[in-house]
């Protein structure tokens, strides 16, 4: 018996130690960080892979297939990135295909977005692309959707960051941004695999466009004075000088899975604040008493988000009330607005700002047909049952409805100074 047990041991110990046979390493995969899809030419779609050069992929040294795209930006082993672009049916013939060209295996466990064009966006065929990527184990539900002006290929390429950091860490840090500034909205995988089926609301994405930062103007008259919204552009549209070739400012809007607008980076604002999805921002206003110069406004707090909706037949009535506080954070006139009377011409002039830029974007996405502020989670609560509520129908409704708004904004500070005097001048005396 003994003896027994001992051969039985010197037999299984053994596969204790031994390694799997089939196991993969690191340096075995070439990791993708952005993928890009649009509509193909000779087969249904374009796909485009950006793959870092140190994982020895396409466009290495040593690898095959990506062409060296040196974008310039970045440092490090990211420095340049590797772009491969093929045409197949679909995304998992393409993988296989790749696979068959260059020297590692691609692995999606670490991409960043997927960028989808604008004309593939508008071809109502996103429903068939997002499924399949909400079931492929290697990417994220939390993989970014950005909607790209032109060609994804030609936007891929061009993602090179100005600062130095890697392209992920860059895409990172202007998500994090955008919660400040809220110019653009932030989408993710499952976000289209849910809004794109959804009976309470439309799907949106990051507006983005390629900017060769060549947009100031040369030569023109002289600025005269007038007040323009801050922020009131599309991506690609922005005037500036140099910076990253790429940008995110503005907002795709879905009507099902098929892009029928996009909102500015204004509107975009507009959207969140009804949405609730932001609690700080800033805006800039007209000064009220000197329009030709402005006042920045920081909000610090919004509370008090009330929607009401009343279902009356065809036409179903919103309304919405919302409280914010905030900062007067520089007065460029130097008006005594610290003073509590004039306080008070400060917040009804925000507040009309606010009620003016909601209700532009309220009846631009009405237009559109699309509920992108989540009043349909609201109407949903006047129905018993799931039937009921399918029966009536929001998505058809919502173009029909009546909109009320009303914002009220209290100044909380004014900034270090007890008072603001005028400048003083002897121009135009005697």
């Amino acid at each position: 018996m003994r003896k027994l047990a001992l051969i039985f041991l010197a037999a299984t110990i053994p596969l204790f130690f031994t390694a799997c046979f089939d196991a993969n390493e690191i340096g075995d995969f070439a990791y993708v960080s952005l993928l890009g899809i649009e509509q193909g030419v000779e087969d249904t779609f374009r796909f485009t892979f950006q793959i870092p050069k140190s994982t020895g992929g396409a466009g290495s040294s040593g690898g095959s297939g990506g062409g060296g795209d040196t974008e310039g930006g970045g440092q490090g082993e990211e420095k340049e990135k590797g772009t491969i672009t093929i045409e197949a049916p679909s995304f998992f013939s393409a993988i296989p295909i790749l696979n068959s060209n260059i020297s590692k295996e691609l692995n999606f466990m670490h991409l960043e977005a997927i960028v989808i064009s604008e004309g593939m966006a508008s071809s109502g065929k996103i429903g068939e692309l997002i499924t399949p990527y909400a079931r492929f184990r290697e990417i994220r539900r939390t993989t970014k959707i950005i909607i790209c002006k032109g060609t994804a290929e030609k936007f891929i390429k061009q993602v090179a960051p100005y600062s130095g950091e890697l392209v992920t860490q860059t895409i990172e840090e202007l998500i994090k941004n955008s919660k400040k500034s809220s110019f653009f909205p932030v989408s993710n995988l499952n976000d289209a695999y849910d809004g794109t089926k959804s009976t309470y609301h439309a799907f949106f994405g990051t507006y983005a466009a390629i900017n060769e930062g060549e947009k100031l103007p040369e030569e023109g008259s002289v600025y005269e004075g007038g007040y323009r919204i801050p922020g009131d552009y599309y991506a690609g549209d922005v005037p500036r000088s140099n910076g990253q070739k790429f940008e995110f400012f503005g907002t795709a809007v879905f009507d099902g899975d098929k892009m029928v607008g996009k909102l500015t980076g204004f509107e975009t604002q507009m959207m969140m604040l009804v949405r609730g999805d932001v609690k700080r921002m800033s805006f800039t206003i007209a000064d009220p008493q000197k329009p030709e110069l402005v006042l920045p406004i920081s909000i610090k707090e919004v509370d008090k988000l009330k929607v009401q909706v009343d279902i009356d037949g065809d036409k179903p009535k919103i309304k919405l009330e919302l409280g914010m506080e905030g900062d007067i954070a520089i007065i460029q006139s130097r008006i005594n607005y610290e003073k509590p009377e004039m306080k008070k011409i400060v917040e009804a002039a925000f507040e009309k700002y606010i009620e003016d830029g909601i209700n532009r974007t309220f009846q631009k996405c009405r237009e559109m047909k699309c509920d992108v502020f989540n009043f349909g989670h609201s109407a949903v609560k006047k129905f018993l049952t799931i039937p009921e509520w399918e029966e009536y129908n929001w998505i058809d409704k919502f173009p029909n409805s009546e909109f009320e708004v009303k914002a009220n904004f209290t100044v909380r500070r004014t900034g270090k100074m007890l008072k603001s005097m005028p400048v003083l001048s002897t121009e135009g005396k005697e």
